[in-house]
């Protein structure tokens, strides 16, 4: 609630975090709940870093562990508390997830031809897309027991962002369209038009689609 008034207000308290990337190599993706910051840097590491009380005011202490375990660019570091506290980050055509506390590499799972560029998960189901031009979700039953249930394909361009919930999968490509599926039957539901170019980012809350695109525009 307070950042939400914070955000709608405009206060702000601009601090900088420390996450010493080697070779100054800077930080690619970012995650955090209200226990812990996880970033994914450019040196192929993944730092999780815990926040001092107040959360809002955005001070951390030192990183308390990092992962390192990757052969290229960490590209998502989705993160949540519950059902399990690992992380989840994507390497090339692969993701694996990690135990938070131990840094444990506890699965790792391929099935994607080229790199995975995005994922989300929730409430036992994750949704991973690529620069294959295909969507896969997955079942998971724990960090290691987890099942492809079905493969989307209909994108004619790599697959950037992905998001979702309990009733709609929704998805954005380099091919300009966003598409969406039914996330029980994983059927294709209809595709959205508009951007001029391909779409870089996406959000997707209750019955609102906000996308961002090369064509400089957000719809």
């Amino acid at each position: 609630q307070t950042i939400e008034s914070n955000w709608r207000c405009g206060r702000h308290n601009l601090q900088r975090i420390q996450c010493r990337s080697e070779n100054s190599k800077g930080v690619y993706c970012l995650q955090y709940d209200d226990e812990k910051i996880i970033s994914g840097l450019r040196d192929n590491s993944i730092k999780v870093s815990t926040p001092r009380s107040p959360f809002p005011a955005g001070r951390v202490k030192q990183p308390e562990s990092s992962v390192r375990d990757h052969t290229d660019l960490c590209m998502s570091v989705p993160c949540r508390a519950e059902p399990w506290p690992f992380i989840w980050a994507t390497i090339l055509s692969s993701h694996r997830v990690w135990d938070v506390n131990t840094g444990e590499v506890l699965n790792t799972l391929i099935h994607h031809n080229e790199a995975v560029l995005h994922l989300r998960f929730s409430n036992g189901l994750m949704v991973t897309c690529s620069k294959d031009r295909s969507i896969a979700v997955w079942d998971m039953a724990s960090p290691t027991d987890i099942t492809l249930r079905r493969v989307l394909v209909g994108h004619r361009a790599a697959v950037n962002v992905v998001d979702f919930d309990d009733k709609y999968i929704v998805s954005a490509s380099g091919d300009r369209t966003i598409k969406v599926w039914s996330t029980s039957t994983c059927e294709f539901v209809r595709t959205l038009n508009g951007h001029k170019r391909g779409i870089a980012c996406l959000q997707y809350r209750d019955r609102l689609v906000v996308s961002g695109s090369s064509d400089n525009t957000i719809r």
